[in-house]
This record gives C-alpha cells, structure tokens and sequence, in this order.
C-alpha cells in the first residue's frame, strides 16, 4: 500500500511541474500572468487530495496487522 501511495504522489506532483513548464513553452518566455500562477496553483489540488488520502489510509495497514 505504500507504493501504491509513493505512485500516487509521484504522478500528483507531475501535475503542477508540468502546468508550470508548459506554459513556459507556450508563452516562450513571456511574464506570467494572475490565469497562468491560478492555474499552476489549481493543478498542485491533486497532489493535496493524495497527501489527505494517504493520511486517512495510514491506519488501514496498521489494524490489518
């Protein structure tokens, strides 16, 4: 189950890294603006929803032992 966490973080965090340099290259080079630091924001939800998660599943390996 820990792993299978690890994984889930690992993907979640991609997210925001990817927003983040994809807007780089769209933009080429350009200053951000409040959408594009919004956006990047936003995407960093997933990674939050997978931190709350694994911390409500931290018991479930410990009674299950």
């Amino acid at each position: 189950m820990k792993r299978f966490f690890l994984l889930i973080q690992l993907l979640a965090m991609l997210a925001p890294v990817t927003v983040f340099f994809g807007y780089i290259l769209m933009d080429e080079g350009d200053q951000f603006t409040a959408e594009h630091y919004m956006i990047t924001g936003l995407s960093a939800l997933p990674f939050g929803i997978a931190m709350l998660v694994k911390f409500l599943m931290s018991d479930v390996d410990k009674k299950s032992n």
